[in-house]
């Protein structure tokens, strides 16, 4: 073998180790993707399995409707409105790290569209009334200008899921039989 052809297979190796390194790396980069979006996924499950949160959907979809007074929600219980503060509090946070692309947009998706028929209406309701509330007491320093943000975080993301549509997610049970693991 000539000097020549010694050289041109060692630049051939020396490529394919190459290709080969940067093979193996994009593999390690879709799995760290992967288990991302599974942390992130557990994340999310377990902050909605939370007892006081699962209590406040129920409030908003029993207690809470589009037609509430102020009066109809002064008289809910304490634990009733921990509970609706606890989800308030919850969806703002989920959506300002989705904002912020820290969540994805479509796991965010998944796990509230199947809750927006029950908690919607009551939801806006109560941040509508509570914010006018904030605005008309003379000692508080919310402002009609500015509103109460925590409210503003969780409207967004109302708008967004509503404004969202993925038919494959709409009934799974019947749209998507041929679903295998």
């Amino acid at each position: 073998m000539d000097l020549n052809t010694a050289a041109s297979l060692g630049e051939a190796l020396g490529g394919l180790a190459i290709m080969a390194t940067l093979l193996f790396g994009l593999r390690q980069v879709i799995e760290v993707n992967r288990n991302r979006r599974y942390e992130i996924s557990q994340t999310i499950a377990k902050s909605l399995e939370n007892p006081l949160v699962q209590r406040g959907f129920s409030t908003f979809g029993n207690v809470i409707t589009k037609d509430s007074t102020i009066e109809n929600m002064m008289g809910m219980t304490r634990e009733q409105k921990d509970a609706t503060n606890a989800v308030l509090v919850l969806m703002a946070n989920h959506a300002v790290m989705t904002f912020h692309r820290n969540l994805s947009f479509d796991i965010v998706y998944s796990f509230y569209k199947p809750y927006l028929s029950l908690i919607g209406a009551g939801m806006r309701r109560l941040m509508m009334i509570t914010e006018q509330g904030y605005i008309m007491h003379e000692q508080s320093s919310v402002t009609e200008e500015e509103g109460m943000g925590i409210f503003h975080w969780v409207i967004w993301l109302l708008d967004k899921l509503e404004e969202h549509d993925k038919p494959e997610e709409f009934k799974p049970h019947l749209n998507q039989t041929e679903w295998t693991p």
